[in-house]
């Protein structure tokens, strides 16, 4: 349910991925699309009118786990002294999620919540019309019966992908 186009629309167990992604021009900065970022194991990059990869080592690059970022070092390695062009794209493998059977942070705690409040609303008669719901943080409302799973989910929104 957590893992539902109404939340995260993405498995959030710990797993690894492979992403493409453009690089902001000149800055040499990727956004990667899942969070929470773990680690990020390989970055390589090409540019656009080049299909061969680079493989960068970790001194090429620089992870930000806090705001899922990889820095590319474009003054140390690509060189605005024009020795080699800036690379327009980088493939990032990293691992994103949580390991719910062993995460004690407040950020898992609250999936963990979220997904326990969705399961026992689910086993109280289904209303007709609208019902009584608490949300994930706390706010009461009535909503229609249909939607609650909308309301109960949309603090998970943070784990969508970026596009």
């Amino acid at each position: 349910m957590c893992e539902s186009t109404y939340g995260a629309d993405r498995p959030l167990e710990l797993q690894s991925f492979t992403d493409i992604v453009d690089l902001f021009p000149a800055s040499g900065i990727a956004l990667i699309k899942r969070s929470p970022v773990i680690a990020v194991s390989a970055v390589s990059v090409r540019c656009k009118s080049d299909n061969a990869w680079q493989l960068l080592t970790t001194d090429d690059y620089s992870v930000d786990t806090e705001i899922n970022q990889v820095n590319i070092n474009y003054s140390d390695n690509w060189g605005m002294l024009g020795r080699r062009r800036s690379p327009m794209q980088a493939k990032i493998t990293y691992t994103s999620g949580f390991n719910f059977s062993t995460d004690t942070s407040q950020e898992a705690d609250n999936i963990r919540s979220i997904c326990g409040r969705i399961v026992s609303y689910m086993e109280q008669p289904i209303a007709i019309g609208k019902a009584n719901v608490t949300d994930a943080v706390g706010f009461q409302s009535y909503v229609a019966s249909n939607s609650f799973l909308g309301v109960f989910l949309a603090p998970l929104g943070k784990y969508r992908p970026r596009g």
